[in-house]
């Protein structure tokens, strides 16, 4: 009787050491937008954990003069298909810029150096690794073409991650700048001006492209932060029609923009490991006295 109560508490202890190293992958932060009103909103408030978005650069250049930031929540329709047969009818992010004091504006424009226009999204990874990237992305026929995704670990300095399309992406292609061009970040981005079905392409929605943050420091990092901002300057600054940037109109659109991540495993507690150490030398002393009745 008393092997079996020991074997039943090893077994329970055991599995509880098995239930802690489960790690749980899960949405640490995602933004879908339903939650928020159809309305001017520059820091639309996550649907799922806790975080900050805004855009960048929208209130900065000429386009053709100086705007303030209007991005806004909008219902997505049907008409915003483009050639890849793909529309998004639910509440989606609209990041642009607006007239203002000066005069007409848009926000968006080729002087504006590469990584410093689109949006920021941030999210403490506390408790996490395996850190993922996920989001839907929409440009107008006069928005810009090519898009990098962007991640800090310090809330300061900025690296370009590798995209992967999985969704409705056709039209669209992963590319990589060995640093030959310094007209396009070094490093991967996706393009939007591609040939589709013999149509240029231009209000396209592109679903799930992805990321993979490798860096270890992404894991269990309060200042976890991504960027979907520009990836070109200057003459490779270029609309979804493969025509030079016109810097008075055009915009992106995001949705269902998520930062995922594993579980970190919860170490046991003090008792518990003394609780496993005990058994375990009740183990040892039941073998020696085995042996001893054997001899």
């Amino acid at each position: 009787m008393k092997k079996a109560i020991l074997a039943v508490r090893i077994g329970l202890a055991l599995g509880t050491v098995g239930a802690c190293a489960v790690a749980q992958a899960a949405t640490i932060t995602q933004w879908t937008f339903e939650n928020d009103s159809i309305a001017v909103n520059n820091n639309p408030a996550p649907s799922t954990g806790t975080g900050t978005a805004s855009s960048l650069g929208m209130n900065v250049y000429a386009t053709p003069n100086v705007g303030v930031t209007t991005d806004d929540v909008l219902k997505g329709t049907n008409s915003d298909t483009g050639a890849n047969n793909v529309a998004d009818t639910t509440q989606t992010w609209r990041v642009r810029g607006q007239a203002g004091a000066n005069g007409a504006a848009n926000g968006w424009s080729s002087l504006a150096p590469i990584g410093t226009q689109g949006a920021q999204f941030a999210a403490s990874t506390a408790g996490y690794g395996n850190v993922t990237v996920s989001f839907d992305w929409y440009a107008t026929t006069q928005g810009e073409a090519n898009l990098q995704l962007q991640y800090t670990t310090n809330g300061t300095t900025w690296q370009n991650a590798a995209l992967t399309l999985s969704g409705s992406d056709t039209g669209l292609k992963v590319l990589t700048n060995s640093g030959s061009d310094t007209n396009t970040v070094t490093g991967s981005y996706v393009s939007d001006n591609l040939l589709n079905n013999g149509s240029k392409a231009g209000q396209d929605w592109f679903t799930d492209l992805t990321a993979t943050i490798t860096n270890p420091n992404a894991a269990n990092d309060p200042n976890f932060a991504i960027r979907l901002v520009n990836a070109s300057t200057g003459a490779d600054d270029v609309s979804t029609q493969g025509t030079a940037l016109n810097n008075s109109s055009g915009n992106w659109r995001f949705d269902n923009v998520a930062i995922s991540g594993t579980a970190t495993p919860v170490p046991l507690p003090a008792t518990a490991w003394l609780m496993l150490s005990g058994l375990g030398a009740l183990g040892g002393l039941a073998r020696k006295r085995r042996a001893k009745q054997r001899s």
